[in-house]
């Protein structure tokens, strides 16, 4: 339960535009680390095809339809793109048991080892940057991941 002091800090910030300002920076600021971070050489898949692989990683089984409204691109394209990675043996289809006209896509084993290394990959080109930090400012970052975590899941 919000005490009153509370309510009138949170009333201010929304008043002054000062949580909008904050959300609006880190949105902005944390697409733009992910885009630069995520130009890893030798990648030649694009961000939604690891989107797609982290989804079926983190959430399980979902039909093209499903992974093509959450990446919000074309069922046609969706196809295209789940076609590419099942060809690398990233992800299988399945018969789906609600809906036998409909197939669910899964990741498979080599699918999520090329998502870890692509995600190794991405760190690999932070650490040397977060070595220049100092240890206060890495324990900032290790609490905003955290908190950017916790957000993500509630959004």
């Amino acid at each position: 339960m919000q005490d009153q002091r509370g309510e009138t800090d949170r009333s201010a910030a929304l008043s002054d535009g000062t949580l909008d300002n904050t959300a609006l920076e880190l949105i902005r600021s944390a697409a733009r680390f992910t885009r630069m971070v995520a130009r890893v050489p030798g990648i030649t898949y694009s961000s939604v095809a690891w989107r797609v692989l982290a989804d079926l990683a983190e959430q399980g089984s979902a039909r093209v339809s499903e992974l093509a409204a959450q990446q919000r691109v074309a069922q046609p394209t969706m196809t295209a793109l789940v076609n590419r990675l099942a060809g690398e043996g990233w992800v299988d289809r399945s018969p789906d048991p609600e809906d036998g006209r409909a197939t669910l896509v899964v990741i498979t084993p080599a699918g999520e080892e090329a998502l870890n290394n692509y995600r190794h990959s991405m760190a690999e080109r932070i650490v040397p940057l977060l070595v220049e930090l100092s240890e206060q400012d890495r324990r900032a970052l290790d609490r905003a991941a955290e908190i950017m975590l916790g957000l993500s899941e509630q959004v």
